[in-house]
């Protein structure tokens, strides 16, 4: 019976885990869609829808199973505000997504590829923070990391951005900065994430 327990209690985890999987196949998509020519961009557009999709069955998932188990490795409340902040964070890389499927001509900078390898790094740590949601020495280092990619998204944000005044059109530089607000919001969404972590461990302590 104790084994049986400890299978369930980390069942939670291994949902966390399968969430955060989707998500790198979407950042794994964006990647693609970086370097893929304008005519071949329509055929990534169910793949991307895919991956959204699994991504809320698995929260569904995760909310049946918390509601049924007596042991979790942290709060209830806690792995769903996890899970929800991670299928947020799909919500906004489907969304740039979608803009750079739709503006197939729309060149994008270097800070482009940059902002999505600090996206695809955190998406990295956090996938392995879930697997050690019960260490705390490793959320807290978790957390820490999760900022300094996040400050250094933000810069190369500001770098994408500025770089658009004069360069461009102002319907260009539009659409530019909608395509860089919705990764560096996907940044933040996953800094949420530690954010959530971090909670965890100043209120156990």
């Amino acid at each position: 019976m104790k084994a049986l327990n400890r299978q369930r209690k980390h069942q939670s985890a291994e949902l966390l885990i399968a969430i955060t999987g989707e998500l790198r196949s979407g950042l794994g998509l964006l990647a693609q869609l970086l370097g893929t020519p304008a005519g071949e961009l329509v055929s990534h557009r169910e793949k991307l829808l895919g991956l959204e999709g699994r991504a809320m069955d698995l929260h569904f998932n995760l909310m049946t199973h918390i509601r049924s188990v007596f042991l979790t490795p942290l709060p209830r409340q806690d792995i769903f505000a996890i899970s929800q902040q991670l299928n947020r964070t799909m919500e906004h890389v489907v969304a740039a997504g979608d803009l750079m499927l739709r503006r197939r001509s729309l060149e994008l900078p270097t800070e482009a590829a940059e902002m999505l390898e600090a996206l695809t790094r955190q998406a990295e740590l956090t996938s392995e923070a879930m697997g050690r949601l019960e260490d705390f020495d490793h959320l807290e280092e978790y957390w820490m990391q999760l900022q300094r990619l996040s400050k250094q998204a933000n810069r190369r944000h500001r770098d994408w951005v500025t770089s658009t005044d004069s360069a461009f059109q102002p319907n260009i530089a539009q659409q530019q900065t909608q395509l860089a607000d919705q990764i560096l919001a996907a940044v933040h969404s996953l800094r949420q994430v530690a954010a959530i972590c971090g909670s965890i461990i100043v209120r156990e302590f």
